[in-house]
């Protein structure tokens, strides 16, 4: 134990080692162990359970798995280890500042076609590629800072978001389990909003911040810190309040007078790339499974070992028969059953035999083909023959909802399953099945020799060390001339003089328990510290949401994923709030005052208005000496936190190991894979695996790995990067492991019936899916309430584009149709349950959703209204699609990627898709086709405030094969790997059938508009003006052969032009009411 000598004139509490701080020696030494684990270990007292009486037993003790504290731990090659191998977690401050020389970061080209190099290669070229995508969003910001000091978020163009200087304070810490975390406030000014935190993305928990004093604005000072929590209590106060992690210990500020600005971006998330980076850092030092395949690209895939050391399965759940038995089926040999009767269709078992015979297995399942059906049927024969002492099995997906839904199939063929991870919206089936209820619901018993009972020991003991350091800075009165003794900054002789001098002194201004001899001696010029972040009320108007709801629960639990207990991101431990009132004014330079005190003995001799100068001189050196002891006692505090990760996942590998099936989401393979590492898993299965960026894919290659298998669609949606230009060539960083191996001829099976869309709709994925069959139950889905015979009708405008505040497309006037179409479905008989709004931008999502929740006769309804990028996986029976773009320049954006308006075709279980594209009659323009993911160009001079005529409201004539057009950019990545497959596709564009299809699609669109809109034949068209409302009502009616008369259509133009007097109403907005 340290000494605990007493600070002179304290209350009792144990102060610093005042030893250590005179030698200015580290304090290292009163806790030499850098791993205490053997030097404490046989005195961890049993634990009881809070449940437990003293006369009830012990809690068991379990057996020590040393294997994560050897993970952790590791071993490490200076010499031989790849240089990337030894880069920090969090980015280091050089890493973020803008370089001296100005030279731009080199980032290395991303191989997608044949093989890698090496295994070390790949391993650092990904490694470099999603590191830069992670850093290079909080660099730029950084920058522009550098550049343009007082720029404000709306002038930002890296869409930074800045907390302002003056405002910026560190006014306390917290010794967590988690680290040591300094508690700061700051101020919204430059953000010229107000803020609704609960639905905002800034300063999410694992946000990577950047702070810089005031006075320098990164020009030399730019330290990195990580949010360690973001407490609604603590951002809707006032001023608001965050705790953040400095991201090295040598980083840590401790002086609560200095100001600082801090800065985000709002594009990113570093907590989604950082535990893989350290992922693929080990991987470096590891065997590396299956790298035949993920690096040489070998296209023969053998079969897993143990498959081959026992190919006698139980098929029985697959195939029925009453004259044969299908429990010892070689499924390596010609035995595999291929008369017998299954569920499954041709397709999907020849995509089971390849999940259960190949070591890596790749399924492609396009919409409705039931690949998460397959993966449920090969998990269930999995764990039918899995043995006793066999691993987990582990299933991840990209997302913690499609985590999820995956578990709930899981659920009726494995119920004892554990989901890692807490962050779960099922709380019937997923939440008691977490790691953290069942740890609650049973107490296994105590780890013998864990890390646990040492780790929390060693921090008790750094936090009292740490607190007795930072006491002049808590009590709020001035400094004590015996600590400025006691850290040699005074001497003696100087301390005796000062007492003197201040016994000829009364203060009655203060308190007994505030005055010190230092305050009588500076006296007057010992000033307020007033410099603390002010409340603040700019009357901004609210900020609006930039999320959807769904994403940012995402993004929370991305950095929530190790907080089992959903604490709200509560920092919990010991809190310590500065207090530190009174300073002196600014006055000459340091160098000045340290040649006043060498020659001055007695301070009673400098003049009263250098004292106030000079104390502040003192109480700056005493807090840069503090910060000094501050630091390395944070770098042993850390390695404390490690040791107590060690400790909890030692007991929590005794519940995991019991399980047949463990459940996480791809971040949390990473964050826990020291723990799961400990558990020799041999198969690993990824739903949604063309979805993941494929450093995250590669992090699930634990080194005991035998079987991989992929799941997913690398024709529908990629994997996201903060920074834009890293997609595509030559970086391709948007390309996933699934993808990559598809078109390197690596083996897979394509699930080819669907069971979901009308085949109406099917065709239009012909272009895509060529090969695609309809099962017979998709021709008998119900019709689409008030569409008649429709399943997909196509709307074509004119209408103009806009740009909201956060620089998100919408169309104004679109977003008007289909709420007013939305209404028309409802009216019809449709239930608002059974409706999608899908769009592709989140600008006119809240746009489409708060019109809706506007409407009058929608009141009370709830929504679904989404983007694309987040409905993957996701069903309904009918979907309307706003595609927003709009424009004289004919611009589409990334709506030119075939493989987001294919995710509008998901699974329809009651009704056929009715998918409500605009487009505009204009076209595309760009390759000679138009292009329904487009209303392109708008009227000439036309501004999207003016209203558009109603010659508008027309049915586009027109297409389906071009819904999936490709730019010649998606084209030549396509084909890159494909051999053949260009001139196939160039055959097929000029063959007789395209233009036979182009005809059939044309007559399709016209006998729509006939069904909805009528013809000239026996049409009837009346118009009224509603008196009390003054609004032009129309109605088109049908008049059948048998003389019956219905109306089919019916709306109101409401928007005045002209008053009535002598003027004219004049319709310009449908409302379909």
């Amino acid at each position: 134990m340290p000494t605990t000598d007493r600070v002179p004139g304290s209350t009792g509490v144990p102060a610093f080692n005042l030893q250590a701080a005179q030698n200015n020696k580290s304090v290292e030494t009163t806790d030499p162990d850098e791993y205490p684990l053997e030097r404490f270990s046989q005195r961890v007292p049993i634990r009881r359970n809070h449940h437990q009486t003293s006369s009830q037993e012990p809690a068991p003790i379990l057996r020590l798995n040393t294997a994560i504290r050897e993970y952790v731990r590791g071993t490490t090659n200076p010499g031989l280890d790849p240089p990337f191998t030894h880069q920090p977690e969090i980015p280091s401050s050089d890493e973020i500042s803008v370089p001296a020389d100005d030279t731009e970061q080199e980032v290395p080209v991303n191989h997608i076609t044949g093989a890698w190099p090496s295994k070390q290669k790949y391993l650092s070229d990904h490694y470099a590629l999603l590191r830069e995508d992670g850093v290079a969003p909080l660099r730029n910001v950084v920058s522009e800072l550098h550049a343009r000091p007082n720029t404000l978020e709306q002038d930002s163009v890296e869409q930074s978001q800045i907390y302002e200087k003056a405002s910026v304070f560190i006014v306390g810490l917290t010794f967590a389990h988690g680290g040591v975390a300094a508690k700061v406030t700051f101020s919204l000014r430059r953000t010229g909003k107000k803020i609704i935190w609960e639905q905002s993305k800034r300063l999410l928990q694992g946000t990577l911040v950047a702070l810089t004093p005031a006075d320098d604005m990164f020009q030399t000072i730019c330290k990195v810190a990580v949010v360690a929590a973001r407490p609604l209590s603590g951002v809707q106060s006032n001023p608001p309040a965050i705790d953040i992690f400095f991201g090295d210990p040598n980083d840590i500020e401790i002086d609560p007078q200095q100001e600082w600005v801090m800065v985000e971006s709002s594009r990113g998330y570093f907590e989604a790339y950082r535990h893989t980076l350290k992922s693929l850092q080990r991987i470096a030092m590891e065997s590396f499974p299956l790298a035949e395949y993920i690096v040489d690209v070998e296209q023969d895939v053998r079969p897993p070992h143990y498959v081959e050391q026992q190919p006698v399965k139980d098929m029985s759940s697959v195939f029925q028969s009453a004259s044969l038995n299908y429990t010892h089926v070689d499924i390596l040999s010609g035995d595999w059953p291929t008369d017998a009767t299954s569920n499954l269709d041709a397709s999907q078992l020849d995509a089971l035999r390849r999940i259960l015979t190949k070591q890596l297995a790749i399924i492609q399942g396009p919409p409705g083909t039931g690949k998460t059906h397959v993966s449920i049927v090969a998990l269930k024969v999995l764990l039918e023959n899995k043995r006793h002492d066999d691993p987990p099995i582990i299933v991840a997906a990209h997302t913690n909802h499609a985590l999820d839904q995956l578990l709930r199939h899981i659920a009726p063929i494995e119920s004892k399953f554990i989901r890692l991870g807490g962050m779960t919206s099922d709380h019937e089936i997923i939440k008691p099945r977490t790691l953290y209820e069942i740890k609650q619901a049973t107490k296994l018993g105590v780890v013998s020799g864990g890390a646990r009972g040492p780790a929390l020991a060693g921090m008790r003991t750094l936090v009292k060390e740490m607190q007795a350091l930072l006491k002049p800075l808590t009590e709020g009165k001035p400094l004590d001339e015996d600590i400025l003794k006691a850290y040699k900054i005074l001497t003696e002789g100087q301390c005796k003089s000062v007492l003197k001098g201040a016994e000829k002194w009364v203060d009655t201004s203060l308190p007994d328990s505030m005055t010190t001899a230092m305050h009588k001696w500076a006296g007057e010029e010992l000033v307020e510290a007033n410099r603390r972040t002010q409340a603040e009320d700019y009357g901004f108007d609210y900020e609006e949401v930039d999320l959807e709801y769904e994403q940012l629960k995402e993004l929370e639990a991305e950095g929530k994923v190790g907080s089992g207990d959903d604490d709200n991101e509560l920092l919990r431990g010991e809190r310590l709030a500065f207090s530190e009132p009174w300073t002196g004014r600014e006055g000459r330079s340091k160098e000045d005052w340290d040649a006043l005190l060498r020659t001055t003995n007695d301070l009673w001799q400098i003049a009263p208005e250098s004292r106030g100068p000079l104390y502040r001189h003192m109480q700056q050196r005493l807090k840069e000496i503090m910060t000094g002891q501050m630091r390395r006692l944070m770098a042993v505090y850390e390695r404390r936190v490690t040791e107590l990760k060690i400790g909890k996942w030692e007991a929590d590998t005794n519940y995991l190991k019991e399980s047949k099936l463990i459940g996480c989401t791809l971040t949390g393979i990473s964050k826990y894979r020291a723990l799961l590492h400990s558990l020799r898993p041999k198969i690993v299965l990824i739903e949604e695996a063309a979805e993941t960026l494929e450093a995250q894919t590669t992090a699930a290659c634990f080194d005991s790995l035998e079987h991989l298998i992929l799941v997913g669609d690398h024709q529908q949606l990629r994997g996201q990067c903060n920074e834009q230009q890293l997609q595509g060539e030559p970086w391709f960083l948007d390309v996933s492991m699934f993808e990559r191996l598809v078109h390197n001829q690596v083996g897979f099976t394509q699930l080819s019936r669907q069971r979901r869309m009308h085949p109406e709709i099917r065709k239009g994925l012909m272009p895509i899916y060529p090969n695609l069959e309809d099962h017979p139950s998709v021709a008998l889905r119900p019709r689409v309430p008030g569409m008649g015979p429709l399943h997909t009708y196509f709307f074509s405008h004119d209408w103009p584009e806009d740009t909201d505040d956060l620089m998100s497309k919408v169309n104004r006037t679109e977003a008007d149709m289909v709420v007013n179409f939305f209404n028309y479905l409802i009216k019809n008989g449709a239930k608002t349950k059974d409706i999608t709004v899908l769009t592709f931008y989140n600008g006119q999502r809240k746009l489409i959703l708060s019109n809706l929740r506007r409407h009058a006769n929608l009141q009370g309804e709830v929504f679904k209204v989404v983007t694309v990028d987040s409905y993957q996986g996701e069903e309904n029976g009918i979907v309307l699609l706003s595609l927003v773009r709009s424009n004289a320049d004919k611009q589409i954006g990334f709506l030119r990627n075939p493989s987001k308006l294919q995710t509008t075709t998901m699974a329809i279980p009651s009704f056929p898709s009715n998918s409500d594209a605009y487009r505009s009659k204009k076209g595309d323009g760009s390759r000679g086709r138009s292009s329904p993911t487009k209303g392109a160009g708008g009227s000439p001079g036309q501004t999207p405030s003016q209203s558009p005529p109603k010659e508008a409201y027309r049915f586009s004539g027109g297409h389906s094969q071009a819904l999936m057009e490709l730019t010649p950019e998606a084209q030549a990545f396509r084909d890159f790997a494909d051999g053949g497959h260009v001139a196939a596709d160039a055959a097929a564009a000029n063959s007789a059938a395209d233009v036979a299809a182009k005809e059939r699609h044309r007559k399709l669109d016209a006998d729509n508009h006939a069904a909805l809109f009528g013809n000239d034949e026996g049409e009837l068209m009346t118009t009224s003006l509603v008196p009390r409302t003054n609004e032009l009502r129309l109605t088109t009616s049908r008049q059948a052969r048998d003389g019956t008369i219905r109306n089919v259509y019916e709306g109101s133009y409401s928007s005045v032009v002209a008053g009535r007097s002598g003027k004219k109403q004049e319709p310009s907005l449908l409302d379909l009411d």
